[in-house]
């Protein structure tokens, strides 16, 4: 049985890959899957969305978040698994402030990409991206007290809690505490020293 080649679309070497995934620009083909996992109270709620979106507002976004882009105010990507183009999720860097040298990482994956190593690679290839791309000192996020997987997995890439903000998100259970974590560049080059570390990939 002979293999098909691979689309035109997907590259052999991604210029933003960790090692089970890839990363490129979020487009229009991808909002139908956006919407869904937002719209998924174990996608969506977990990563803090309160409210359903359609897919007209989606298409709003998408256009605002361009206009991000190109003031390099932020970097919204798809996730693909190597080898495919299609989406399985989305990581982002956005409220860039290059003055301040920090950004602020986001991230979903879609209900079949969740808890088994995926959004832990897509980070880890937006790391390096902000670290030695960008040049970035600082890489801040927020999440659920509440969401231990997802704490575990931002300990694991060498983020460190900052402080705990006290009934600050409201989500699929109410208003809940959130924390506040972050990794500075020394630290997630001291985690490139693992063989799971920052720099692998990109």
């Amino acid at each position: 049985m002979t293999q098909e080649p691979t689309p035109p679309t997907v590259p052999e070497r991604p210029l933003l890959h960790g090692e089970r995934v890839w990363l490129r620009p979020l487009e229009e083909r991808d909002l139908p899957a956006y919407v869904a996992g937002i719209n998924d109270v174990e996608v969506g709620g977990w990563a803090g969305y309160g409210m359903p979106m359609s897919l007209e507002q989606a298409k709003e976004w998408l256009k605002h978040i361009g206009e991000k882009w190109h003031r390099g105010e932020g970097h919204f990507f798809a996730v693909c698994e190597l080898g495919d183009d299609r989406f399985i999720g989305t990581v982002w860097l956005k409220d860039i402030n290059l003055h301040f040298g920090s950004g602020e990482l986001a991230i979903f994956m879609d209900h079949d990409h969740i808890g088994a190593g995926w959004g832990t690679d897509a980070q880890r290839a937006l790391l390096r991206f902000a670290f030695v791309n960008l040049g970035l000192e600082r890489v801040f996020l927020t999440v659920y007290a509440s969401n231990e997987r997802a704490v575990r997995s931002y300990e694991k890439l060498g983020f460190r809690r900052e402080g705990l903000m006290r009934r600050s998100w409201r989500g699929p259970r109410g208003l809940e505490d959130s924390l506040l974590m972050a990794i500075l560049r020394e630290e997630w080059l001291q985690a490139s020293e693992s063989p799971k570390g920052g720099p692998k990939g990109g």
